[in-house]
């Protein structure tokens, strides 16, 4: 019987605590960038190197966001000691997960209701509920990759990584384990009728139901004017999960929906822009890179109709 483990509400021991369990965790900032996590890319370094990710000397692929995830307890302690208050990030792939991340601003508890009714009740298994009042809905990992984000308001996290209890989201409030607080390690595999079609065929998909549901529009879960509704922290993952080779075209689309919104009032750009040079810098980015590409989307073309 898996009675959980009880997690910490200080930020380094539940960080220890998760690792003791095998699970591979990183530090992330209030804003969702990865910290650089070696001395070598540390700029208050005396032996900071200049250098792209895939250049780093430190001896993993990369030690910027998620790949530096460890589960070793000397250098976890070492950098939550650094920074007491860093949030405790965990890659869904390289922890064998793969997350439903319902998003209710977007539109994700409607979505989900609706997902439901097509495909069935999802199996049950481990929740979280995030400091943004959604629900990270967790699963054993498929041998496939999954899409970003399928349905309004709801992103499959399998690339990406999610923060773990007790995390602070921007709202202030705290990421945490439902019921009793503990965590478990999820044993449910990925619900095969949300495998990619072609995975899919082998298995057989539950019927609908009778009464079919038509899942909310972009346009109505979205930005005024259509597209998705973008926040601050998904322009950040968008930057993070941009592929190696496109990080500069995938910087400047963020920067660009970042202008956009905020000339709507919609989000603040001094924090996007502080929380999109973090990011920048975590994937390798130089700041004059990064500072010229978000300077240029000032003043790109209007495209508010670009439904994203």
């Amino acid at each position: 019987m898996n009675d959980g483990t009880k997690i910490p509400k200080n930020h380094r021991d539940a960080a220890l605590a998760y690792a003791a369990l095998g699970i591979k965790v990183f530090r992330v900032r209030r804003d969702k960038a990865p910290y650089a996590n070696c001395p070598r890319c540390d700029k208050a370094s005396s032996i900071y190197v200049k250098h792209r990710p895939e250049e780093c000397q430190c001896g993993v692929p990369t030690c910027h966001g998620f790949w530096a995830a460890t589960t070793n307890p000397a250098l976890i302690h070492k950098w939550w000691t650094e920074e007491p208050d860093a949030n405790v990030g965990a890659p869904c792939k390289l922890n064998g997960w793969a997350v439903l991340d319902i998003d209710p601003r977007n539109g994700g508890h409607t979505s989900l209701s609706a997902l439901e009714q097509r495909v069935g009740v999802l199996p049950g298994t481990v929740m979280q509920i995030t400091g943004g009042d959604g629900l990270h809905i967790l699963y054993q990992a498929p041998a496939f990759d999954l899409p970003g984000q399928p349905f309004p308001g709801i992103d499959f996290k399998h690339n990406g990584y999610i923060l773990l209890a007790p995390s602070v989201h921007s709202s202030g409030s705290r990421y945490q384990w439902p019921g009793d607080g503990r965590f478990r390690k999820p044993t449910t595999p990925w619900p095969a009728a949300l495998l990619p079609a072609k995975e899919r065929r082998a298995v057989p998909a539950p019927r609908p139901a009778a009464r079919r549901h038509t899942f909310p529009s972009v346009r109505t879960a979205g930005r005024p004017g259509g597209g998705r509704m973008w926040t601050v922290e998904d322009l950040v993952q968008h930057v993070m999960d941009g592929r190696e080779g496109d990080r500069n075209n995938t910087f400047f689309f963020a920067a660009c929906r970042a202008h956009e919104l905020a000339e709507q009032n919609l989000i603040s750009l001094s924090e996007a822009e502080t929380a999109l040079m973090h990011a920048a810098a975590a994937v390798g980015l130089t700041d004059s890179e990064a500072r010229n590409s978000f300077d240029s989307a000032a003043t790109r073309p209007s495209d508010r109709t670009w439904a994203a």
